[in-house]
């Protein structure tokens, strides 16, 4: 019985320890894809479409900058990405969520790109605060929507 009891202590304690935070290398390569065989058009503008389709209202686009911001007030979880994210533990209904996308010409043909999302907070004093999501699910299944859309794209001849 003494036996079962510490054994169930140990699994309670280990069930319970918190992961340690990430590097930044290791949040650079959950964040960042490469993009190869299509033009920065293409990327940009697969990026845009995916957002705008899982319901995001682009806030600030700059392409010559390889930026798009673009942020979304979940009521549901209906879409794979918000599913994958509510199943991370982390999607909260109501609240804001913000993404911001920086994308980089390598050259002609291959486009690096990195995501970034965030769970925003509105703070009393008018300003807000955003809290990183690094969930791997999340990022790979926003990440194979936006692959699928270039590829689609590439298949129209647009990239």
């Amino acid at each position: 019985m003494k036996k079962m009891l510490a054994a169930l202590s140990v699994l309670f304690i280990v069930g319970c320890a918190t992961q340690p935070p990430m590097s930044p290398q290791q949040r650079r390569a959950l964040q960042s894809r490469t993009f190869e065989s299509t033009t920065m058009d293409n990327v940009f503008r697969a990026f845009k479409t995916v957002l705008q389709d899982e319901g995001y209202v682009i806030k600030n686009q700059d392409m010559n900058g390889g930026l798009i911001v673009a942020e979304i007030q979940k009521s549901d979880s209906n879409s794979a990405f918000w599913g994958a994210l509510a199943g991370s533990g982390d999607y909260k209904t109501g609240q804001v969520y913000e993404v911001s996308v920086n994308l980089e010409s390598v050259n002609k043909s291959t486009i690096e790109t990195r995501l970034t999302l965030q769970e925003k907070s509105l703070m009393k004093s008018g300003g807000s605060q955003g809290n990183e999501i690094l969930d791997a699910k999340v990022y790979q299944t926003l990440y194979q929507k936006i692959k699928t859309e270039v590829e689609r794209r590439k298949a129209q001849g647009k990239g």
